[in-house]
């Protein structure tokens, strides 16, 4: 019952939502207030749970020895990404006090099945990237993902918690290169950067991914998804995720042209050359936009829609990455060149946590939710597993009393 409970509790809207369909198809009679306290202690535990394991492996002696698994992974890819989630200060009395954005760290762990090729299975731009409406709208949904608000649906989408991003559904439904998931669990926090690192190697080791066959890590421009991987995962191969590459150059074409042909046959050159692994040229030419412009003064203020300001952003954002966009060697090598299965992680977390009314306390209670909700959408039936075998369950065999040897 506990785990229906926690269940419902994880997968609807609210707490009230979940009372309401306990009631009407569990026939379990709950109050909203009883469902958020056992969430709250349930999802505590669990963080409790990982901080122990996390501690377990940082203060193992060195060098650590990784977890051997029956089969080792033949692809361990690891995937991150930053969301965002409404929090307000606890104890503090009724109502909503001191409302402010917090950021979750979200990591999927993905085992996957790869294959390796002689040379590169797809050295042409996929036409999903050539497709004008398709980039548009994929570049609107990653802005979407950004805002500080909840969740907005692309026009004519109706994606199921378990299913594949737009991006990698369009290069998947073109390709066969791709790896494929055979098992996937993830990791939500509000913990800082520094924090939230050993908390994802303990993950990886516990599921075998350093014993892997390939390994690689993939996530956007942000500085702390690489201290993370060179701190924790420094034999994974770095990836840049291309989906955010497209973001990029498409938002720098759009600047430098002002009819839309000469943008979209922009956007198509340097979308091109970056799959090709050729960014230094698409730097180059950024160089030249950027001298023709004009460059921007030191501590000089403008909006984020200036076009010096625009330029020097790309421009940036690729010299920063280019060492992570070899994308014609991941391909050969079986690896996956999109994090687009981060920002799916990133959306099935949201739709939980952010809303239009939705304060979480900042703390412990917080925390907890996203423990529950990591658990619920992760594969292994993780919640259900704890719930099962936690210390004060009814069903953990140290509840149970001895059986007499004598008795009738």
């Amino acid at each position: 019952m506990l785990h229906r409970i926690l269940h419902i509790a994880s997968v609807t809207s609210a707490f009230d939502v979940a009372e309401t369909a306990l009631e009407v198809v569990g026939e379990i009679s709950i109050s909203a207030r009883q469902i958020n306290n056992l969430a709250t202690e349930v999802g505590q535990e669990l963080a409790a749970d990982r901080d122990a394991k996390t501690e377990r492996y940082v203060n193992a002696p060195l060098p650590r020895q990784a977890t051997a698994v029956d089969v080792p992974p033949d692809l361990a890819a690891v995937f991150f990404d930053g969301g965002r989630m409404r929090t307000r200060e606890p104890g503090q009395g009724r109502g909503v006090h001191q409302p402010h954005w917090r950021e979750t760290k979200n990591a999927g762990f993905h085992r996957m099945k790869s294959e390796t090729f002689a040379e590169d299975p797809q050295a042409e731009l996929p036409d999903c990237f050539r497709n004008e409406a398709y980039v548009e709208k994929l570049v609107k949904g990653l802005k979407n993902l950004k805002k500080e608000g909840p969740e907005e649906e692309l026009p004519g989408e109706q994606p199921s918690p378990t299913s594949t991003p737009s991006a990698e559904r369009g290069v998947q439904d073109r390709a066969s290169w791709q790896p494929e998931t055979l098992f996937r669990t993830c990791l939500s926090s509000l913990a800082s950067s520094e924090e939230f690192g050993p908390m994802m190697a303990a993950e990886a080791d516990a599921r075998g991914f350093f014993t892997a066959k390939k390994k690689a890590f993939l996530g956007d421009g942000q500085a702390c998804n690489w201290t993370i991987q060179q701190r924790w995962f420094a034999d994974f191969v770095p990836i840049a995720d291309f989906v955010h590459v497209v973001e990029y150059v498409y938002s720098a074409a759009k600047t430098v042209h002002a009819d839309a042909p000469s943008r979209w046959r922009q956007y198509l050159e340097w979308a091109t050359a970056c799959w090709k692994g050729d960014v230094a040229t698409v730097i180059g030419d950024l160089g030249v936009w950027q001298s023709r412009l004009g460059t921007l003064a030191e501590g000089e203020k403008v909006p984020d829609t200036d076009p010096r300001k625009i330029i020097h952003r790309v421009a940036t954002y690729l010299t920063n990455s280019q060492a992570r966009m070899d994308y014609p060697r991941y391909r050969q090598e079986g690896l996956p060149v999109t994090s687009s299965l981060a920002e799916s992680l990133v959306k099935q977390i949201g739709k939980r946590v952010k809303g239009t009314e939705k304060f979480w306390n900042d703390g412990p209670s917080g925390e907890a939710i996203l423990q529950l909700r990591a658990a619920v959408i992760s594969d292994g039936d993780r919640l259900h597993r704890w719930i099962t075998n936690r210390p004060i369950s009814p069903f953990s065999p140290r509840c149970r009393l001895p059986v007499l040897a004598n008795s009738a």
